[in-house]
């Protein structure tokens, strides 16, 4: 694979389905990308994408045949890309691990918790909150860094007045900073009595 890549920079072709496996991707699917493996978005499609790339970087290793403003293709640093790789996870273990990985729970009156990823050997954990009454959140001494990924409105309220509500839309990230501890969400507007859902990325305690 590499080798083929290290070609595609002067002739401009990689054969990507021979080397990668490709999947369907429909609303609401996770996908579970830790580092070190190989991965890309298709066509026609909305990414929400959650990491943590503080100190990190993305080598990528082609460019879909793009050309520079010289007519070549543009430069790509495979070999810091290959250095990184890990090839142990293969077709097998991406169908395993890295693809819908929900465990549910728990659930209440109007609403269900379900972990969505992200992998294990990460350190944020994201769950996913579907709702048609209010659900109460805890920061739990982490800051939360939401989306609402289904329904027009929703509402975030603090039973403590620790700030002003305000309304969030379908596909609007909002953050919850750690002090503010307890906070609620609710459909709101358009989205009263129907089912939403927020997608909630906070980091994991040691243990």
């Amino acid at each position: 694979m590499i080798q083929a890549l290290e070609e595609s920079q002067t002739c401009g072709v990689f054969d990507v389905e021979k080397y990668i496996g490709k999947y369907p991707a429909k609303k609401h699917d996770h996908f579970l990308i830790p580092p070190g493996t190989l991965h890309c978005s298709g066509t026609n499609g909305m990414v929400l994408e959650i990491s943590a790339t503080p100190f990190i970087f993305t080598f990528k290793l082609w460019d879909w045949g793009r050309l520079g403003l010289d007519g070549r293709p543009r430069p790509i640093n495979i070999e810091h890309g290959k250095q990184v790789i890990q090839w142990d996870r293969d077709e097998e273990w991406a169908k395993k691990e890295g693809i819908n990985q929900f465990v549910p729970v728990d659930k209440g009156d109007g609403w269900r918790e379900e972990k969505t990823g992200l992998h294990e050997c990460g350190f944020i954990e994201t769950r996913r909150h579907w709702f048609t009454k209010p659900v109460l959140h805890t920061t739990d001494k982490s800051v939360n860094v939401l989306n609402l990924v289904e329904g027009r409105e929703a509402i975030v309220e603090s039973p403590n007045h620790a700030f002003e509500p305000f309304v969030v839309h379908y596909a609007e990230t909002f953050i919850i900073p750690a002090a503010v501890g307890e906070y609620t969400i609710r459909p709101f507007g358009e989205s009263e009595g129907q089912e939403c859902a927020t997608l909630k990325a906070y980091v994991r305690h040691n243990g």
